[in-house]
């Protein structure tokens, strides 16, 4: 997979203080990348570089191969940046609101604003006043400002902050929407449970600094095998599970028996019972769930549903972080 941003040793001071510090990853094209970090880490401040906001002191910023420093211009031409609690003209219609930008942009032709108004789902109040949206609608609406020159690259800052339940669902599923027409989209959030249903990969900055990057498969697996004492890089590193995943399994019947059914079943690490569910490690990927819920229903075991731990990016930023501020 190519990358749609690159960011080599960036560096950034104000003054004496050093808020990035040799900071690197890529972010492969069609990808939703999440980049995560406490408070104070430099997320904003690396996305304002990315956005051609602010210089590098030092290192190198690409999107889509141009340089952000040399050639912001085009760089500008192939982003959508969404920055968090961005303000927003109130007293125009959604529709003006987006026509005006459309202006800004070059865009022309209102085929471009109906498009982005069916897409983010706001055609049904395009004649609606700015300042009686609710922040969801508003958020959208943001959203729906960005996509009008079609950028191949979103850069979104805290997108679902401050959503109620249902707006969020919303932002998410029109976030993999975005996704299936090809964007490649880097999300900053806090909102850690939500980053782990949509992102595959991501980037943790605490101090200025990349603590880890990659995808979250590997660095749970990284994580798992340091737990049990593999060491990374050794020259045996098949030893070190690539791919090791946990399932909640719910069954009928007595949750231990199943629990017993399952440490049978090909590529079972580890079997816990907690809540009446089972929590069951396995060292593979999708092909390894199937077959253990397969030779659950050979053993007479009823399973009811599976189901991927959802947790598993919050445990990674807890182990890879310290809770260190600048």
């Amino acid at each position: 997979m190519t990358a749609a941003i690159r960011v080599r040793h960036l560096w950034h001071r104000f003054g004496a203080f050093e808020v990035l510090r040799d900071v690197s990853f890529e972010v492969g094209r069609g990808e939703i990348f999440g980049f995560i970090g406490p408070n104070g880490a430099g997320k904003t401040t690396t996305i304002r570089v990315m956005a051609t906001l602010l210089e590098p002191t030092a290192g190198r910023v690409e999107i889509e191969g141009v340089d952000v420093t040399l050639d912001p211009d085009s760089v500008r031409r192939a982003l959508g940046y969404m920055p968090d609690h961005a303000g927003i003209y109130e007293r125009v219609t959604v529709r003006e609101y987006l026509e005006f930008f459309a202006d800004a942009y070059g865009v022309k032709g209102a085929s471009v604003v109906d498009a982005v108004l069916e897409l983010t789902d706001l055609g049904r109040i395009t004649d609606k006043v700015v300042a009686t949206m609710s922040k969801g609608q508003k958020q959208r609406l943001q959203l729906a400002r960005i996509l009008l020159h079609d950028p191949s690259v979103l850069i979104l800052d805290e997108p679902a902050s401050d959503l109620d339940p249902r707006a969020r669902i919303e932002m998410r599923n029109l976030l993999m929407e975005l996704r299936s027409l090809g964007k490649t989209i880097l999300l900053s959030s806090h909102i850690l449970t939500e980053l782990s249903d949509v992102c595959t990969s991501v980037a943790i900055l605490e101090r200025g600094q990349i603590v880890v990057a990659g995808p979250i498969a590997d660095i749970a697996a990284r994580f798992e095998a340091q737990r049990a004492g593999v060491a990374v890089g050794a020259a045996h590193t098949e030893a070190a599970p690539r791919d090791r995943r946990r399932v909640k399994l719910r069954t009928l019947g007595a949750p231990e028996a199943a629990a017993d059914a399952s440490r049978a079943a090909a590529g079972v690490v580890d079997v816990e019972v907690s809540g009446g569910l089972l929590l069951v490690t396995l060292a593979g990927g999708d092909a390894l769930v199937a077959g253990l819920v397969e030779h659950l229903v050979r053993s007479g075991v009823g399973v009811v549903g599976v189901e991927q731990e959802r947790n598993e990016l919050e445990r990674i930023f807890l182990e890879a972080t310290k809770g260190d501020m600048h």
